[in-house]
């Protein structure tokens, strides 16, 4: 791999389920523009790294696995994120590459959800790997201010791409 010459997250992604081949949503170059679009957009990033992080396209059932492992929650979901860091204000600055995390989204749920609530598979699809990616930062939605800041920077950096607010 040659040396690298931006400061773009490197993005490892890993495809763990066939379906995501066939789908054709090009994600060899969608999920990585998502993670540098999205960290483009971030206030109050540390500086001076390279956000390193490992995406994983896999299926229901080993998502669900994951799920019920990590969660208590034996069911099938879209996105799970696993932050090596619990808050963005913890990574290090000046350091150059340092991995923040896994996201790990399955096919099945996300190509679901899309139909039942009328959206292209493609911006669904996009807003869980913008969602995942904040996930690594520390970001949430566990009390409502947290989820005002996080889903507005959602909303922000969907909108760069034209995707709709997916909470209307």
């Amino acid at each position: 791999m040659p040396p690298k010459t931006s400061n773009a997250p490197i993005v490892d992604l890993l495809f763990d389920s066939p379906l995501w081949g066939q789908s054709r949503l090009g994600c060899r170059a969608l999920v990585p523009s998502l993670i540098a679009l999205s960290w483009k957009n971030v206030p109050d990033k540390p500086k001076g790294i390279i956000p390193e992080v490992t995406v994983t396209l896999t299926d229901d059932a080993y998502i669900q696995e994951l799920n019920r492992d990590h969660r208590t929650k034996d069911k099938p979901t879209n996105v799970l994120s696993f932050p090596n860091f619990e808050h963005m204000s913890e990574i290090p600055s000046g350091i150059g590459e340092v991995p923040i995390g896994d996201i790990i989204v399955a096919f099945e749920t996300v190509k679901r959800e899309s139909i039942e609530q009328g959206k292209p598979f493609k911006d669904h699809f996009s807003h869980m790997i913008v969602h995942g990616f904040l996930h690594l930062l520390g970001y949430d939605h566990i009390s409502d201010p947290q989820a005002e800041e996080m889903e507005s920077l959602e909303v922000k950096i969907l909108k760069k791409l034209d995707i709709p607010n997916p909470y209307n």
